[in-house]
């Protein structure tokens, strides 16, 4: 990723994480396979890498959620493509480390898995802290979420060409188009 690293201002994209997120656990592939994803680099975050394949994994998991919800409401289910969460999963860390500081509960992995239950059978450790950082966010006051969103324009962070929709735009992060729902 020649000169796209550099640091970067990212605001607080709502992506998958907005508000309060609600899983109906159902209609789930049962195959699911482990992920042997690109190893290439998504994006790095303060030192820690996000992987394509953990990225399209995670993508492929969340989807998964979405058509569950889709299912259970009878609407057309939404893709959530890698493009769309890498913005969400670059705020991981941060919500969930903010969380815990401030004694805002933070769900645990098993939790994580407990909920969604059938619609994804073996879910991916970053598609888990993905739904631990959206329990957490969805508790934050409206002055926390400015906290979280300043505390995410410092971080030193480098994302792929690939994934940027405008690579001449510093806002590179997307708006989100759907949010899938967790209890």
């Amino acid at each position: 990723m020649p000169g796209s690293r550099q640091r970067r201002s990212v605001r607080i994209a709502a992506l998958v994480l907005g508000g309060s997120l609600a899983l109906a656990a159902c209609g789930a592939d049962e195959g699911q396979e482990e992920d042997t994803g690109s190893t290439a680099t998504a994006a790095i975050v303060e030192g820690h890498e996000i992987t394509v394949g953990q990225a399209q994994q995670s993508s492929r998991e969340v989807g998964q959620v979405v058509a569950a919800q889709a299912q259970t409401s009878g609407q057309p289910p939404q893709e959530v493509g890698p493009d769309q969460l890498i913005g969400s999963l670059i705020q991981v860390p941060t919500l969930i480390a903010f969380g815990q500081e401030h004694g805002i509960a933070v769900p645990s992995g098993a939790t994580i898995k407990k909920q969604l239950g059938d619609a994804v059978l073996s879910p991916s450790e970053t598609t888990v802290d993905f739904f631990r950082a959206n329990t957490v966010y969805s508790q934050l006051s409206q002055k926390q979420q400015q906290q979280v969103a300043q505390q995410v324009q410092d971080l030193d962070v480098t994302i792929s060409p690939r994934y940027r929709p405008d690579s001449q735009s510093p806002n590179w992060l997307k708006t989100p188009t759907t949010a899938p729902e967790m209890p």
